[in-house]
């Protein structure tokens, strides 16, 4: 006996039900030799001859109730076979082999309930997986919420509730399936059509890209001749061109009694309704109430009934089985007339797509074009005689009204395939602004989801739509802010409930020019990589995949890859057409500083926080050829030779190195700088090598000697970037003074770039030397002209990041400092900012209120921290730490003292009444991330990079122990209510709870904490 177990999982209805049926997407062929198979079957048993083995096709629904596989079949076998199983009969089965068990749809169930609940249906479905067992889960990752999520669920390597887990864990095997290549393309058209017309499929981009999704290629097929008219091309209007060749087909073949513009309009509201209930099919004893229900006058008599009846279940977009049930040939053709349906109701459907509605039958041709909205376009009426009323031709789509939006667009959040497939038909983007501002003043119950799914497809048509509007009191629940640009948008009192802001807000960490100058990828602090189109200054991509920020950039030679480094320990590669991560190479202990290509292509070099070098072959293999170690400290900038020949590296241990790329050998040794260096780049004339210190300085090395040449000066703060002009007569240096100079060869300042608001951290000559690149803290991209020393275009697709936030001790009220040197303090129970408090000269990144709640400490990039009176705003202390930027705040529980931790592994004690520093406790030797103290405010810990936790004795200054354990990056501290026990949170994803008295660990929580601890509560 061989069983397909055919899996629609969704989490809307209430029941398993079970349904023999022809099924769609990539599980058609099961459906269809299964259905065959069954009939074979049904037949040889009423002929009395020896029956087949039986295949059986079942459906299962409601995934997110308890799944249980035995009595879904025990009930199939029963009532379609009066056949008894119990548990033990299909678990002997199951464990022989006999049965195969293929799950399809966890994707989608997947994208529609909570992480837990994804995993808790998981485990349930490896209930079966036992050994001899043979089955199959099928899925989608993208529609996981995250690509890495899904991939660590499919390991079986995320936990699920205890309850789940017995017995030994199940073994799985993943499988990806790639997209088609060239060359299996060419394959598959070939088998469909002439060889021209195949040449120009893979002629075109954007169809060669669709052509790489299987699915779509009988649609490409379909919608050639449009496309050979050279009408546009993407995704949706594939579908548009194959849709209306389909319906016209099925018009032409046979005798209709109904027009295009119906047929479409039964074909949206019917797919609606699948998606909608999440039931993928109809019987064809349903047909008439739909239609009566759809075209009400026109249906009057029986007679008209059958025919609307005969005609609407002739589309062959319809698929019918033996029992008269009708499914979509395509699941996706439900989200394109979804999406159709959408569009029109909102009154922003394309000419092109509107143009499928206006076959309509009964119009009064002499008559003007009018605007219609989607449902009054096809409610007609009829004379007194019952013949049809004539009426004017379609102009366009109007809005529909908020109540009848509510029901349809604005019931639930859109999904990501109706969405995308929106983003195309879109023709009027301020059309769906408009639909924005009317949720105004609107309860959220008035209006739903209809205000946030507008916007998220708004700022996904163009990130710039919103710039400047009023937007008050406007409802956008759920929308999706994360590309959006929101210069000058008015939120006062909206409702921004669920909406998405956190994936856009970040510093800009890296820059970097393609090779023809024509774009411009930047990494940040969002974990995100983006390309800009240099010619206009526009957003044109963005690659996400990176769980840490970016810390460097580098496109490949020939300008179709680009590699990502961040401090997740990974560098990613990115086809920077579709954004996809193409490999990700691993092997870093600890996050990789810099990325660089070699001048072929072949090989790619990243260095990191572990003080190595490392190789690595292409990307075919993506294996690591080997691991250079001699820098004393972390590694912080790679580059290569112009000829290939040599790599150098720069580090923390204050030294610049070249190696031999042929022998790895290390050639010289750089040594001169007094701090940590932070870039290096070869001049392109393979004569000089440039290095920016923490130092103040840039230093220009002869490589034939290694001999520092010259001392660029003129910086007031740390050097963070470098870069050669194309001609090596300039270099730039980007600076935390938030200035960019330019240098000759001589060490001459040339000139200086004014206008970033904080640190420049990365900067780039375009290979044409036309153009200047610079980037920094406060989430901005500038680009100049190189010969006029202007700005071109400021990028700021990104609002200040929030560094730091404390909660009053009432609850009541928090405050939050940002990319911006100032304070913002909030009323929770109104979401307004009652005070803004300035002052500062840098970004703010450490807040902390005193135990009373009446003083509230900030402090910032420049070493400064200020103490204001809460009520007035007023400014009681300004405390310089003279050290460098202030990364942590804490008031001892009396008030008396204020404990400060920093960049430079210094933490200082103040008194808060006379604002004197009485202990300057040092003995950390890397940053202070976390300072807090005991509830007896005797004894402060602090913790940070060094890995070790200190206590100190408050009143003396004095290190009381050292508490060791973690591998990683210590994030954050607190101490139990009595004083007894103290966490501690880690970047090696544990929290360690402490005895103060021993100073031993008492317990280590690991598990599924993320990739990074931040805060111990």
């Amino acid at each position: 006996m061989a069983i397909l177990i055919y899996g629609w999982m969704t989490p809307a209805k209430e029941h398993i039900s079970i349904l023999g049926e022809f099924g769609t997407g990539k599980t058609w062929f099961a459906f269809h030799y299964a259905w065959t198979a069954l009939q074979r079957y049904k037949d040889a048993q009423k002929r009395g001859l020896e029956r087949p083995r039986l295949p059986v096709v079942i459906t299962l629904r409601d995934f997110a109730k308890a799944l249980n596989v035995e009595n879904v079949l025990a009930g199939f076998f029963f009532t379609q076979h009066n056949i008894r199983i119990n548990s033990d009969v299909f678990d002997q089965l199951n464990r022989m082999g006999k049965l195969l068990l293929i799950f399809d749809g966890f994707d989608e169930m997947a994208a529609k309930v909570d992480r837990q609940q994804m995993i808790n249906n998981f485990w349930e479905l490896a209930k079966v997986v036992v050994p001899g067992a043979k089955v199959i889960l099928t899925c989608r990752t993208e529609h996981f919420p995250e690509a890495q999520e899904g991939r660590a669920l499919l390991n079986a390597e995320l936990q699920a509730s205890t309850k789940n887990l017995t017995g030994e864990t199940p073994q799985f095997e993943v499988l990806e399936l790639e997209k088609f290549n060239d060359e299996q393309i060419r394959q598959v058209l070939l088998h469909q059509a002439e060889a021209a017309t195949v040449d120009q499929v893979m002629g075109n981009p954007q169809l060669l890209d669709l052509a790489r999704r299987p699915v779509m290629t009988d649609l490409i097929l379909e919608a050639l001749p449009d496309i050979e008219a050279g009408k546009p091309v993407d995704m949706s209007r594939v579908y548009l061109y194959a849709v209306r060749r389909k319906m016209e087909r099925d018009i032409k073949a046979e005798r209709t009694f109904t027009s295009l513009a119906d047929k479409l309009y039964f074909l949206c509201e019917l797919s609606w309704e699948m998606l909608s209930s999440d039931q993928m099919s109809i019987n064809y004893k349903l047909f008439p109430d739909r239609i009566r229900r759809l075209f009400g006058s026109m249906v009057q008599e029986q007679n008209d009934l059958d025919h609307w009846h005969y005609d609407m279940m002739g589309q062959t977009m319809l698929i019918r089985n033996a029992n008269g049930d009708y499914t979509p040939a395509h699941r996706s053709l439900l989200e394109f007339f979804v999406a159709y349906k959408f569009a029109a109701e909102l009154g922003a459907l394309a000419d092109d797509f509107t143009e499928l509605a206006s076959s309509q039958s009964c119009l009064d041709v002499a008559a003007v074009p009018v605007d219609y909205t989607w449902s009054g376009y096809f409610e007609r009426q009829l004379d007194n005689s019952g013949n049809c009323i004539a009426i004017a031709p379609l102009k366009g789509f109007t809005k529909e009204s908020l109540e009848k939006l509510r029901g349809n667009f604005g019931r639930s959040p859109l999904t990501l395939a109706v969405m995308d497939l929106m983003l195309g038909m879109v023709g009027d983007n301020e059309a769906l602004v408009k639909v924005i501002e009317e949720t105004k003043g609107k309860s959220e119950a008035e209006v739903d989801y209809i205000g946030g799914n507008a916007t998220t497809l708004a700022v996904k048509f163009d990130n710039e739509s919103l710039e400047g509007k009023d937007l008050s009191a406007a409802v956008v629940k759920g929308a999706d802010f994360s590309d959006a640009s929101l210069s000058g948008v008015d939120f006062a009192k909206a409702n921004l409930a669920d909406c998405i802001f956190t994936s856009n807000l970040g510093d800009v960490t890296a820059v970097e020019f393609s090779p023809d100058s024509k774009l411009l990828a930047t990494g940040d602090s969002s974990n995100m990589v983006r390309l800009w189109d240099t010619a206009n200054g526009r957003q044109i991509l963005i690659c996400r995949g990176h769980t840490h920020w970016i810390n460097a950039l580098a496109f490949s030679p020939d300008g179709k890859m680009l590699a990502s480094c961040s401090g997740d320990r990974t560098i990613r590669l990115w086809n920077i057409v579709t954004g996809e991560c193409v490999y990700i190479l691993e092997g870093h202990f600890h996050w990789v500083s810099s990325v660089a290509f070699s001048p072929d292509g072949r090989i790619i070099a990243s260095c990191g926080a572990d003080n190595t070098l490392k190789f690595w072959n292409n990307i075919i293999t993506g294996k690591c050829l080997q691991t250079l170690q001699g820098h004393e400290l972390r590694i912080c900038s790679v580059t290569f030779s112009p000829d290939g020949k040599i790599i150098a590296s720069g580090s923390r241990d204050k030294t610049v190195k070249l190696w031999d790329i042929a022998t790895k050998k290390l050639l010289k040794t750089f040594k001169g700088h007094t701090h940590k260096v932070t870039s290096v780049v070869f001049s392109s004339n393979n004569k000089i090598v440039a290095s920016g210190s923490f130092d103040k300085t840039v230093k220009l090395w002869d490589i034939a000697t290694g001999e520092c040449v010259c001392t660029l000066q003129g910086h007031t703060h740390r050097i963070d970037s470098v870069a050669f002009s194309p001609d090596c007569k300039i270099i730039a240096s980007g600076s935390d003074d938030q200035t960019v100079r330019f240098w000759d060869t001589t060490g001459k300042c040339l000139h200086i770039l004014e206008g970033h608001t904080s640190s420049v951290n990365a900067v780039a000559f375009s290979p044409d030397g036309k153009i200047f690149a610079s980037a920094g803290y406060n989430q901005i991209i500038k680009l100049w002209d190189v010969s006029t020393k202007k700005c071109l275009y400021t990028l700021q697709r990104h609002t200040n990041l929030v560094r730091a936030i404390a909660f009053s001790p009432d609850f009541k009220k928090f405050v939050s400092g940002s990319g911006e040197p100032t304070v913002r303090l909030w009323n929770i129970a109104n979401r307004e900012c009652v005070h803004t408090y300035e002052g500062h000269s840098s970004v703010v990144r450490a807040v902390a209120f005193s135990a009373d709640g009446k003083i509230l400490a900030s402090g910032d990039y420049d070493s400064t921290i200020k103490l204001w009176h809460l009520s007035t705003g007023k400014c009681v202390h300004t405390l310089h730490s003279d050290t460098n930027w202030i990364n942590s705040l804490a008031f001892s529980p009396d008030g008396k003292i204020l404990a400060s931790g920093d960049h430079d592994a210094v933490v200082k004690l103040w008194n808060v009444l006379t604002g004197e520093c009485v202990h300057t406790l040092q003995g950390d030797t890397d940053w202070v991330n976390s300072v807090t103290f005991s509830p007896d405010s005797k004894i402060l810990a602090c913790a940070g990079y060094d890995l070790i936790i200190k206590l100190w004795d408050v009143s003396l200054g004095k290190l009381i122990k050292t508490l060791e354990g973690h591998i990683n990056e210590i994030c954050s501290l607190a101490f139990s209510p009595d004083g007894s026990t103290l966490a501690s949170g880690s970047d090696d994803e544990t929290i360690k709870l402490w005895n103060i008295a021993t100073g031993k660990c008492v317990h280590t929580f690991e598990g599924s904490l993320g990739s990074r601890t931040y805060n111990c509560i």
